[in-house]
């Protein structure tokens, strides 16, 4: 296999920048090398760990104890309805090319750093829009039996930030996405905010372009776009989902949005925004834990995000986010969950 070796550290392969060694960690840049080293890690018993982009990974300052593997495949396949793209594929080049060709339906999706591989296990979403729509199905590698297939999105089981793949996070490595394509130069726009920031009204179609122009500058705004000038930037974007929770308990104040039609509970349960409950329980945007020694903060930009502009290590980042979900839960009696996967680390037990 012409694998290539890295003499590394997590906190270099991942945006948040903390996160020791690990026995091995190894890039593979074809299919055929990810799944002969899944299958040798198998063999010696190794536990592997697969890395895209690092941008919603946060690894434990001792590192991890087994092989990491990370995923640089390229290719992107095109025919007339359907795409093909490979795991390691830049997710932002991806869209780039997409809307080159007149497919704009990802451009809500603009700015979510990562890689393809990354899109259905977190069933990414913003501004109205869910990968899971667009996805035909996803190229898999079963590590129990080395065996590849082709899951269907009813397979996936895809839910609000979720997957088969985040619920059984050791069954499947995604190989490859295969997305519906649909000449599209023109979107409706579903997003209030998004709608402000276009001068529209939510429901009006606005030139694909324009809305991957304006989603970049409220992400960027937020520090959710990877940016080197941007300290603010270094961090895994959201670190708590919005929770669901019956409608009856919603606090009063706390923006809502409705479940996806079709949701079983769409009747009874809301969404409810992570960032107003945090911000509600009294942690403010650039908050930290310990400013005289620490440098790892609240972001200044997005109450839901946790930035590392210097040198913090983990142990500050899972302690930080441990306090924040304490103080949700004790004002609101609601349990945050977490967004990014956390490797050799947790988060502290909530306090009951």
């Amino acid at each position: 296999m012409a694998i290539e070796f890295l003499d590394t550290q997590l906190s270099e392969l991942t945006t948040i920048r903390v996160g020791g060694g690990a026995d091995r960690i190894v890039r593979v840049t074809t299919e055929g090398e990810l799944v002969e080293l899944v299958a040798e890690c198998r063999q010696i018993g190794s536990p592997v760990f697969i890395l895209g982009g690092g941008s919603n990974v946060v690894g434990a300052d001792s590192g991890f104890a087994g092989t990491v593997i990370v995923v640089a495949t390229t290719g992107m396949q095109w025919s007339e309805d359907r795409v093909r793209v490979s795991a390691g594929e830049d997710w932002e080049e991806f869209i780039v090319h997409a809307l080159d060709r007149g497919f704009g339906a990802f451009t809500p999706l603009s700015g979510i750093p990562g890689t393809v591989g990354a899109t259905p296990i977190q069933n990414i979403g913003a501004y109205g829009v869910e990968i899971s729509d667009l996805i035909e199905s996803v190229s898999v590698l079963d590590r129990e039996t080395l065996y590849q297939s082709e899951l269907r999105p009813e397979q996936c089981e895809f839910g609000y930030r979720t997957s088969i793949f985040k619920k059984q996070p050791d069954r499947y490595v995604v190989l490859a996405v295969t997305y519906l394509l649909s000449p599209t130069v023109e979107i409706d726009v579903k997003y209030p905010q998004l709608a402000a920031v276009l001068g529209v009204a939510v429901g009006d179609r606005v030139s694909a372009t324009l809305v991957r122009d304006s989603v970049l500058q409220l992400r960027g705004s937020k520090s959710m776009v990877v940016d080197t000038s941007d300290a603010d930037s270094n961090s895994t974007g959201s670190f708590f989902i919005n929770p669901t929770v019956a409608r009856e308990v919603a606090p009063s104040g706390c923006p809502i949005y409705s479940l996806r039609m079709g949701d079983p509970r769409e009747d009874s349960h809301v969404k409810l925004s992570a960032a107003w409950l945090i911000e509600n329980a009294g942690i403010t945007k650039g908050f930290s834990l310990h400013p005289e020694k620490s440098t790892i903060r609240v972001s200044r930009n997005h109450s839901l995000a946790i930035a590392n502009p210097e040198s913090g290590s983990a142990a500050e980042v899972i302690e930080l986010a441990s306090h924040m979900r304490q103080k949700v839960y004790e004002h609101f009696g609601i349990e945050l969950e977490v967004e990014p996967v956390l490797v050799n680390c947790a988060l502290s037990d909530l306090t009951r």
